[in-house]
């Protein structure tokens, strides 16, 4: 190895270095959520992932990581954040200057040697460092929150089939409803106003069912365009679901999670430590040395040198915008740190508050309101088809039948939305939360 090699690893094993890098983000990634982004070669699809049977949640999310052209876009921050920290490691570059004669006057060659960039290293590495840290936490959590952008279409894909569904079984009810009043008008057992009624309300009925329609091929083209997807297969993009858990940890348990596993908090203690190190960057910059060597070479005589040195003399301060700057830098992120913190608080207590209430009024629906209703629905529809009561009855006891069941739809993708943002607020999903915050915590811990 020669002297230049020499001289660069004994600066590099002094200074600080970065894990974060696209292999940890897969690793982090696939231990959060099941799954992980698409490495070199891999194929178009994540193995598993069949679309034509249904997407379930974990194929959405190996899907959003898999495809997505934003995360693959965020992916290049931590390039970036890593070439500057490659950057950081390396001392600036020895710069010559050479004279040629002209006349008696001697050839000169000079050679600057700014040693000011050798004590500067190690603050300035590890500033560069902790910013490649807080960059790979940063865009983990983009990771997370495309995650879960993914998963909220897929929910609004689902209720949108499930109103569908709704939506038609009522105008399929209410067109029958509709021929049985005109056949009962036409042989005098119904009155002309009842025909009118039962007719008018197939329509609307019918109505409603086209605009659910429209809106489950919307919320199906929103999910595929998300998914990067293509071919004519996603076009029959279906969702396929379990019913999410409502049994929850304490609401101080997920806020212990979330502080030790939620990325963007991490980023934004790292961004401290980052400002802070740069601050010291900064500081160091205030003296600024060079080495220098010389040497003359006369017509007809021979070489001499010359060594000596180089300083930038403080006249008129001594770095005081960058040292101003970092540290305005270190309060801001400090504050910023802060509001990360209290908002991750806020996100975990009130999507864990919209849990259960989402799961308390769905089985409430479940258990008292719908049972109820059909068997009111079935009582009506027998009374009206004996000719003894109105399509009025009917059309009422339908009216609040079908607005039922669309409540329960609403209210289990509000249970999902909830569970969804409870897990992207905890920065993994609930059955790794725990496991992955403790990693963190003792990772934290190590010296």
């Amino acid at each position: 190895m020669d002297v230049r090699g020499l001289v660069v690893c004994g600066f590099l094993a002094g200074c600080a270095s970065s894990t974060r890098d696209r292999a940890w983000l897969a690793d982090e990634l696939r231990e959060r959520t099941g799954a992980a982004t698409r490495p070199d070669g891999g194929g178009e699809l994540p193995r598993g992932v069949v679309i034509e049977d249904g997407l379930d949640e974990d194929e959405v999310v190996s899907l959003a990581l898999w495809r997505n052209p934003a995360l693959r876009a965020e992916l290049t921050r931590i390039d970036s954040a890593r070439a500057t920290l490659d950057e950081a490691r390396r001392p600036a570059n020895p710069q010559l200057t050479v004279l040629g004669p002209i006349g008696p006057v001697s050839a000169v060659a000079t050679l600057l040697v700014p040693l000011e960039s050798l004590w500067q290293m190690p603050s300035r590495t590890a500033a560069a460092a902790r910013e490649a840290d807080s960059t790979g936490e940063a865009v983990l959590m983009r990771a997370l929150d495309l995650v879960r952008d993914a998963r909220l279409l897929h929910i609004e894909l689902g209720l949108a089939a499930e109103r569908l569904n709704v939506r038609r079984q009522l105008a399929g009810f209410s067109k029958e409803v509709a021929r049985i009043a005109a056949v009962s008008a036409s042989v005098g057992d119904a009155s002309p106003m009842n025909e009118r009624v039962a007719a008018t309300d197939a329509q609307i009925n019918l109505d409603a069912s086209e605009t659910a329609e429209l809106e489950a091929s919307t919320a199906r083209a929103r999910l595929v365009t998300q998914l990067a997807l293509g071919g004519a297969a996603t076009h029959n993009v279906e969702a396929a679901f379990t019913t999410p858990a409502s049994d929850l940890p304490a609401p101080d348990e997920l806020v212990a999670i979330a502080r030790a596993a939620r990325p963007d908090v991490r980023a934004a203690e790292l961004a401290v430590d980052a400002a802070a190190e740069r601050a010291g960057w900064e500081r160091s910059r205030r003296v600024a040395l060079g080495a220098v060597v010389e040497g003359n070479w006369g017509q007809g005589d021979g070489g001499n040198m010359r060594l000596g040195g180089r300083a930038e003399i403080p006249l008129f301060g001594a770095n005081p915008g960058g040292i101003g700057r970092a540290d305005a830098e270190v309060l801001r992120v400090a504050a910023q740190h802060e509001v990360v913190a209290r908002t991750a608080l806020l996100e975990v207590v009130a999507a864990r508050a919209r849990v259960i209430q989402a799961s308390r009024s769905r089985e409430r629906y479940e258990r008292d309101v719908l049972p109820a209703l059909e068997e009111a629905l079935t009582i009506a529809t027998s009374i009206f088809d004996s000719g003894d009561e109105s399509y009025l009855v009917v059309l009422d006891v339908l009216r609040r039948s079908g607005e039922a069941r669309l409540r329960r739809a609403e209210l289990l993708a509000e249970q999902r939305r909830a569970a969804c943002e409870l897990e992207r607020a905890l920065g993994a999903r609930l059955v790794s939360a725990n496991r992955v915050a403790e990693r963190v915590r003792r990772q934290g811990a190590a010296p």
